[in-house]
């Protein structure tokens, strides 16, 4: 609320020293305040709607924030005596034309405008110059005569937004005003810059997670596919882990890998490696030439990070499955008969983006019907501060116990068991893989 001084930035000449002191003291509160409220949040609409409640009352009757965004200019505006904000969208203002706006976004300078009763608001030059939006300009209008303070909003040398002040009848804006409105536009600036590089940098993680999440697995006539993933604890819904499966029913491919290093770069090489691995089968399904491909992406790139991964063929014959399998530095797929008994698969190769021009030699499995192949990455044999000798023999046990189960059911038992050691904490992406013969 105002007080008897009026607004925070006037003040009468008719004060002693004192006073005057009072006033200034004052002023500096209220940048102070307004600071913390204009800067109290990220989101960028919460921002604009705290940055016009530090201007009304405070400062201005009325105050409207112009942004510049991808599909043109929106404009939100706070009225003293309105019961919340109004909101409306137009396109960016010709910034050749005779427009307030534009002017302010071209040279980065306030403008004052003085509104008189007698004065057409439709005049291009006039209150419609700084006020486009009708219904907000028609809340300008009932202030007649009132003053309109146009300020540019820059930060990082950019002029990326205006914000608008009005006042009633009698309160115009004198020097002092315009330099403390001038001096809060700069906070309110530097507010929104934050909150939109925020949001920027928010949608483009957005897309990143959609890219990567893990894909839905195919239904194919003869086999059962399952699998499980999560990240982390802590982390995005996106690792360094991942896994895939495509082709016709016939004849088609999977991938289980695992990327060094955590957060958003090994993120990014997930999706390389995933991308990669899969335009190289499109030319050539053997695991042979398709592990090369990923080895020699990754030589290629500067990031310093490599894969371990499984990469597998899968060709039907009758009822079994025949499985061609190249490995790059990854633990060993386990084979599981419906007997129970677990095989380790002896494949072998050098992870991906060591060294460049590495022979990778394929491995050959069949699955009878009923027998499954799980692939897994260590943060499964690992967990619970194992060695890799002790989280195999244990994943292994488990696996016998549940050879008789779906695969939806084994993969979540899988998970179940590495959660239930972790006591809360996750300390590795977790990924796997089950491919199954279908019974006859």
């Amino acid at each position: 609320m105002t007080s008897d001084l009026g607004f925070v930035g006037r003040a009468p000449a008719s004060l002693d020293e004192a006073a005057m002191l009072a006033v200034a003291q004052r002023r500096a509160q209220f940048l102070a305040d307004a600071s913390r409220t204009v800067s109290g949040s990220l989101n960028l609409p919460h921002t604009v709607r705290r940055s016009l409640s530090a201007c009304v009352p405070h400062l201005a009757d009325w105050a409207q924030i112009m942004l510049i965004g991808r599909e043109g200019a929106s404009y939100t505006c706070l009225v003293v005596n309105g019961t919340g904000t109004s909101s409306a969208a137009r396109r960016h203002p010709d910034a050749d034309g005779v427009n307030g706006q534009s002017r302010l976004l071209v040279t980065g300078r306030p403008e004052l405008l003085h509104v008189s009763l007698e004065q057409d608001p439709l005049e291009p030059d006039g209150l419609v110059a700084l006020v486009p939006d009708e219904r907000m300009r028609e809340q300008v209008a009932a202030l007649r005569p009132a003053d309109v303070l146009g300020l540019p909003l820059t930060a990082r040398g950019t002029t990326f937004g205006t914000l608008t002040l009005a006042r009633r009848t009698g309160f115009g804006f004198v020097a002092e005003d315009i330099s403390i409105a001038e001096e809060l536009a700069v906070r309110i600036a530097l507010a929104l810059d934050a909150a939109r590089r925020y949001a920027e940098r928010a949608a483009v993680a957005t897309v990143l997670q959609a890219s990567l999440r893990p894909p839905e697995l195919p239904k194919l006539e003869g086999s059962a596919l399952a699998a499980r993933y999560r990240a982390a604890s802590g982390d995005a819904e996106i690792g360094g882990d991942f896994y895939d499966a495509w082709g016709s029913p016939d004849d088609w491919s999977f991938v289980l890998g695992d990327v060094s290093g955590k957060g958003v770069e090994a993120a990014v090489v997930t999706g390389q490696a995933r991308h990669t691995v899969r335009g190289a089968s499109a030319v050539d399904r053997d695991p042979a030439a398709v592990l090369r491909a990923l080895n020699t992406m990754l030589d290629g790139t500067t990031s310093g990070r490599y894969v371990t991964a499984v990469y597998g063929r899968v060709r039907r014959t009758g009822g079994a499955l025949h499985v061609t399998l190249g490995s790059a530095g990854h633990p060993p797929p386990l084979v599981v008969r419906t007997s129970g008994a677990v095989e380790p698969v002896a494949v072998r190769g050098l992870a991906a983006g060591l060294v460049a021009g590495v022979e990778y030699t394929p491995a050959e499995v069949t699955l009878a019907p009923g027998d499954t192949l799980v692939l897994y990455t260590d943060g499964v044999t690992e967990a619970r501060h194992h060695s890799v000798r002790d989280g195999t023999r244990r994943l292994c046990e488990l696996l016998s116990q549940y050879a008789q189960v779906g695969v939806d059911a084994l993969v979540e038992a899988i998970e179940i068991a590495v959660l239930e050691g972790s006591d809360g904490t996750q300390r590795d992406d977790l990924a796997v893989l089950a491919l199954r013969a279908a019974a006859s």
